[in-house]
């Protein structure tokens, strides 16, 4: 019987609060199981939590392919230092043939390199985006941290893991100097996911009853000044005579100061009945969500991915979103919804373009971008640049 070949996941949490990374990890790794691969997760959680509080695919774990390990929680704040996740992969190094860490300016890539010896990769989750280099503070901690340790981090690494041509082109521009590190593109995205689409829709209605029969626009995620929330607020407010539709905000409700001030800039503007604030939505909610919209919504100032869009793709809605996304060429390559600057004027010129669309038209964008996700991001269909591959040919050159 030929021997399975054996991945283990390093993230500091699966909570979907932290954005993507949670979703992502749960597609893909259900897709190396379908490839013959074995697949455990490690996390800085609370034991049993993750499986019991954060899991979004059931099927994967009805099946038992998926082991997760939660080690306890981390500590040193947003460091992530775990001594309890060091001992246990102390232990358990060479059960694995390879390891994916998540994630850069936490404790789990210095860990990697003192006990895995070039047996693993990094994915960077856009946390290399130059638009970092925009909090001077923040950008020069990184830097000292980068020079300690970070950089030789990844240059231990096989390779660290960008999701298109625009991220691994865009650290050409970041705020450190990544010379010498290999960088590797590999598709990334999500399954088309199996819903019943009439109890989705109920659900949702059921949550937010005021929107039914209502065109809005849709924005998932969570309320971070890289996400251009106020982006979107301030563009609402230029066209507010002519757009009529209602745009609905979902993420975690946090306290944050930005999430405070959109809000209040929401209130200032007036604009407190058109523009919806809502908890984030998850499961059949989120799903439905989606279906009711007439778009999602991303005035992002920097992203890596977009995993919301992905997901709006997979369901035929067509997206608006900025150049500072990273999947946008393919967005614009196959029609499947339209770009702007990331700055006010433009992104109101592509919602009022949007608004004004006939119904043919917003047809044939659906067909796009359901078109744009097969093509692009559906991880049921196996390319080259697929992580299985990847990790198959790094096994075959050692």
């Amino acid at each position: 019987m030929k021997k399975k070949i054996k991945i283990l996941r390093i993230i500091p949490s699966l909570d979907p609060i932290f954005g993507g990374p949670s979703k992502t990890i749960f597609d893909t790794s259900f897709m190396l199981t379908k490839k013959g691969f074995k697949v455990d997760i490690l996390t800085g959680e609370q034991k049993g939590s993750s499986k019991k509080n954060y899991i979004r695919n059931i099927n994967m774990f009805k099946s038992n392919k998926i082991k997760i390990i939660d080690k306890g929680k981390h500590s040193l704040g947003v460091y992530c230092f775990n001594l309890a996740q060091f001992k246990w992969l102390y232990k358990n190094r060479y059960k694995y043939d390879y390891t994916i860490v998540h994630g850069l300016w936490q404790f789990s890539t210095l860990m990697a390199r003192i006990l895995l010896k070039k047996k693993y990769f990094v994915f960077i989750h856009g946390q290399l985006d130059p638009w970092f280099k925009e909090n001077f503070f923040k950008k020069i901690k990184k830097k000292i941290y980068w020079f300690l340790f970070e950089k030789n981090n990844l240059l231990n690494s096989k390779s660290i893991l960008v999701t298109s041509k625009g991220e691994k082109s865009s650290l050409d521009k970041t705020f450190v100097n990544t010379s010498g590190i290999k960088k590797t593109i590999i598709r990334y995205g999500i399954f088309k996911p199996k819903i019943n689409k009439k109890r989705a829709l109920a659900k949702f209605y059921r949550k937010f009853p005021k929107l039914k029969n209502k065109n809005f626009y849709l924005f998932l995620g969570r309320f971070h000044e890289k996400k251009g929330c106020e982006t979107l607020i301030r563009s609402t407010k230029i066209i507010e005579q002519e757009f009529k539709d209602k745009i609905l905000l979902a993420g975690p409700q946090n306290g944050t100061n930005y999430e405070r001030k959109i809000k209040e800039l929401s209130v200032n503007y007036n604009l407190d009945k058109k523009i919806i604030f809502s908890d984030m939505l998850t499961n059949e909610i989120k799903w439905g969500a989606i279906l009711a919209s007439k778009a999602m919504v991303l005035a992002s100032h920097g992203e890596n991915f977009g995993v919301s869009l992905v997901e709006s793709l997979s369901l035929g809605k067509p997206v608006l979103t900025t150049n500072k996304v990273n999947i946008y060429k393919e967005i614009l390559r196959d029609k499947a919804g339209f770009i702007s600057k990331d700055n006010v004027d433009d992104f109101a010129y592509i919602l009022m373009k949007f608004h004004k669309l006939k119904n043919n038209d917003l047809k044939i964008l659906s067909r796009n971008a359901n078109n744009c996700f097969t093509k692009n991001f559906d991880l049921s269909i196996d390319k080259t640049n697929s992580l299985n591959n990847l990790i198959k040919k790094s096994l075959c050159v050692e």
